[in-house]
């Protein structure tokens, strides 16, 4: 069925303008991880609302978790009444309307499923952001300098992933509890450093192809049924939907197809493989996209000719830009110069964007509660949120380029809200 007053929140949601404020306090990305471990234990709390679940039963022995970068709600919605496998989502189980994160991006998202944490308390927010220690814009999930091609080279500056991300676990009770861990990522960074620090209580599996994924995860299903098996938690994330949609746009029939192509294999691989295994199935995403125009994008440090002016240095002169995304630019602006650049930077982008102070954003909760110092030594002290469709950046030839046709990061619909499917397989 679908979850009616989960879409009647989310919508209640939209603030002021800005965009749809992350429910984190009710349906929300960050609250999966605790819903899965009250499935798989029958204790803890979440606060995620247990209509999300409809009538299906609230204990589980295994729980595949799968994780669809960029799935977002504009782009299933039209599919519900179209799609095998949508069809028989609603027909035999739950799918609900829930809030991303903000940013609505995968690094805060990842970072939020392993600790259970809001980008306000993790301190991991963006793609690219500020480390302190290291005076440099990285990439966290890279876990490299921004703009770097390679990933793990901040290995070699002596920097560790738990020196970025927390070391805490939202998945400790779990595993005390005698439950198991299965994390499932394409093979190219299913070992990264940051796969290995996130996922130091889980066992991990690499993949190819998303098919190959879901006989994976079906295996590990299998291994969890007899009643003797402990409980399981199997984890998959596919992002090459992310990617078609980045380069073609999320309405393009590129990306269409992929999203098809996408949901066929779970219709004629893993329902015809897992069903009858009484598994719990729950389907997600991190963020949605929208539709973006490349060759519109406004560069800040083009259009604003003493731009370098007003942004902070880290080590070695470099200019702490670019933090954030082009659809959601954080800048560290010289504290001095904050309410110069603030006005300078909107001159620039009027009509295309808001120009704001992120302590603004901070005291309205659109991060979470409670920041910690982490946080806020690492965010920018002004963000500019573009309008639906413009894209605003900063430019460096080769390294620094908005070349793409959807992207994700802001506050609108298409960016924020996003599906949770949930059935019994």
């Amino acid at each position: 069925m679908l979850n009616i007053r989960s879409i009647d929140v989310v919508n209640a949601a939209r603030a002021d303008g800005l965009g749809v404020k992350p429910l984190y306090d009710s349906y929300s990305f960050l609250n999966i991880p605790t819903l899965i471990s009250a499935l798989l234990t029958g204790e803890g709390h979440t606060l995620m609302p247990e209509d999300v679940l409809g009538d299906l039963p609230r204990r589980y022995r295994a729980v595949l978790a799968l994780w669809i970068d960029a799935m977002g709600w504009r782009v299933i919605e039209p599919l519900l009444d179209r799609h095998p496998f949508l069809r028989r989502a609603v027909a035999q189980g739950v799918v609900s309307k829930i809030t991303s994160l903000f940013p609505s991006t995968t690094s805060a998202h990842i970072a939020g499923f392993f600790t259970g944490l809001p980008p306000a308390q993790s301190g991991v927010y963006e793609w690219f952001q500020y480390e302190p220690k290291l005076g440099r814009i990285i990439a966290p999930l890279l876990f490299s300098y921004a703009g770097e091609k390679e990933r793990d080279t901040l290995t070699k500056e002596n920097f560790h992933p738990l020196d970025l991300f927390p070391a805490q676990s939202v998945w400790l009770p779990l595993v005390m509890s005698g439950a198991k861990i299965y994390v499932l990522q394409p093979s190219n960074f299913a070992r990264s450093a940051p796969s290995k620090a996130l996922g130091q209580l889980a066992t991990a599996h690499g993949y190819s192809t998303f098919a190959e994924g879901l006989v994976r995860a079906y295996r590990l299903i299998e291994s969890h049924s007899p009643s003797d098996a402990p409980p399981a938690l199997i984890w998959m994330y596919y992002g090459d939907y992310d990617g078609v949609c980045h380069d073609y746009g999320p309405n393009a029939l590129e990306a269409t197809a992929e999203l098809e192509h996408t949901l066929d294999a779970l219709e004629n691989v893993l329902i015809r493989l897992a069903q009858g295994s009484e598994a719990l199935l729950l389907v997600f995403a991190d963020h949605g996209q929208i539709r973006v125009d490349a060759k519109t994008t406004i560069y800040l440090n083009q259009v604003v000719p003493d731009f370098a002016r007003y942004v902070a240095q880290g080590r070695k002169g470099h200019l702490l830009v670019p933090a954030g995304s082009p659809r959601d630019f954080f800048l560290h602006v010289k504290p001095e110069l904050l309410d110069e650049a603030q006005a300078v930077f909107a001159e620039a982008t009027k009509g295309r964007a808001r120009v704001l102070k992120t302590e603004s954003l901070i005291e309205q909760g659109f991060f979470g509660a409670n920041p910690t110092e982490t946080f806020l030594a690492r965010v920018g002290n002004l963000v500019v949120l573009p309008e639906p469709g413009e894209t605003v950046y900063y430019y460096e030839k080769d390294r620094f380029e908005q070349k793409y046709y959807g992207h994700h990061g802001g506050l609108t619909p298409e960016e924020i809200e996003v599906p949770l499917i949930a059935m019994q397989l």
